[in-house]
């Protein structure tokens, strides 16, 4: 069987610590046509190269994943007037990463009030932003171990098979809970 390499998507996720109550988490989605290619649509004709480039820099607060600030970037799409749609990401400064964020985010942005890809992106971007917060409170810095954070452990719930709502990381987060000295249970 033929097998011919027509079409590549990247998505690339990076989360920076800052000096404040601050998560940075930067996503980038590359489409790239490694043909040339004609765009139906508009009867064009391009070279291989992108036919999407999209950046998204969202800044969250910590420990709550409250969306701050979201900045979008479009360096290469199909078309100019796919830039229009830019200004409805800021609809989800103010939202917090959280159960049912995904379809805050669909409803949104989603279909014909936003954009496929950039919906993709910033669900990528949520997603690997729960791993940076985690990431954040786990690290270990001149030898000491990290506290056990006292983040909301709800967004994890449900989340898979091992955070199943009776599953064993559940579980031991709560017994670990319950046995810290002085902390409030809820």
């Amino acid at each position: 069987m033929k097998r011919e390499l027509i079409h590549t998507r990247t998505i690339t996720v990076n989360c920076y610590e800052t000096d404040e109550d601050r998560l940075i988490v930067e996503g980038d989605l590359l489409d790239e046509r490694l043909f040339p290619y004609l765009i139906h649509a508009l009867n064009e004709r391009r070279d291989a190269g992108p036919m999407h480039h999209f950046i998204l820099t969202m800044e969250l607060s910590i420990p709550g994943m409250k969306i701050i600030s979201l900045k979008t970037e479009m360096p290469v799409t199909p078309d100019a007037g796919c830039r229009e749609i830019s200004e409805a990401m800021q609809q989800l400064v103010g939202h917090c990463i959280r159960p049912g964020f995904t379809n805050e985010v669909r409803g949104l942005i989603g279909k014909n009030a936003g954009c496929l890809h950039l919906t993709q992106l910033i669900l990528a971007m949520s997603s690997a932003a729960v791993q940076g917060l985690w990431s954040l409170f786990s690290r270990e810095k001149g030898g000491k171990r990290p506290p056990f954070p006292e983040i909301d452990t709800s967004m994890l719930l449900n989340s898979c098979y091992m955070w199943r709502e009776n599953g064993p990381f559940v579980e031991k987060i709560r017994q670990h809970r319950i046995e810290l000295p002085g902390q409030q249970h809820g």
